[in-house]
């Protein structure tokens, strides 16, 4: 009879089946897993903040103190709602607030005239106000998701790659790209792992290096009578 009292040895938490479905979808798209699973989760927040996180008021306002969206997640916005909506009116109220927020902000500045003999010290808390209000590089909501997510991903592959049939589609694949492979570097715990994937990128590479140097040697004048082969792909 067990003692009721007894400390229970705590479980491991499972890895993410939802993580493992993104990551299998990459890998069979023969994509860098954790590239696709990254911007599948960017493009999932921006619909749904176009769809019900821009009506919430905080939501609303965190997203005019970052600056709005970086570039590429502002055109992606826009082409969701093209996809899902076809009308641009949710990309048009926030572009509206950006441009209303930012008038408020030349106004401040212009108030703000920094005289010829003005300290340095004055000079340089102008001019880091003035870059906190126009050009955060962490003020996109979408990149700061898309950050989250990646580290995610990266943690849940470094799981699923201890599963026996992950693994062998994972060797199967071309891998991970190599900012990814360096992101694993910093994240895994694994040493045996971070080998493997780099064993795997360093055949992909030797693959595509081949590729290339029968690509060009096929356009010398000597040898362009020999037929195409996977190089032009």
């Amino acid at each position: 009879m067990s003692d009721s009292k007894a400390k229970k040895t705590p479980h491991k938490r499972p890895p993410s089946v939802f993580a493992k479905g993104d990551l299998l979808e990459g890998l069979s798209r023969g994509e860098c897993p954790v590239c696709h699973a990254r911007q599948k989760a960017a493009r999932k927040y921006i619909h749904s903040f176009l769809y019900e996180g821009m009506m919430s008021p905080i939501a609303r306002q965190d997203f005019l103190e970052g600056g709005g969206f970086c570039r590429e997640h502002f055109w992606q916005a826009k082409t969701i709602e093209e996809e899902c909506w076809a009308d641009g009116f949710g990309v048009a109220i926030l572009c509206e607030n950006l441009l209303e927020a930012s008038l408020k902000n030349l106004e401040k500045l212009q108030q703000r005239k920094v005289g010829l003999k003005a300290g340095l010290a004055r000079i340089r808390r102008v001019a880091r106000d003035r870059k906190g209000r126009w050009a955060s590089e962490d003020g996109c909501l979408a990149c700061k998701s898309s950050r989250s997510s990646e580290r995610h991903y990266l943690l849940a592959l470094e799981e699923w790659l201890n599963d026996p049939d992950f693994a062998k589609r994972f060797r199967q694949s071309t891998g991970l790209c190599l900012l990814h492979i360096r992101a694993a570097t910093e994240q895994w715990t694994s040493g045996f792992l971070l080998d493997a994937v780099r064993d795997i990128a360093k055949k992909r590479i030797q693959v595509l290096l081949q590729g290339l140097r029968e690509f060009q040697r096929k356009h010398d004048y000597r040898f362009k009578h020999e037929s195409h082969g996977s190089e032009w792909t």
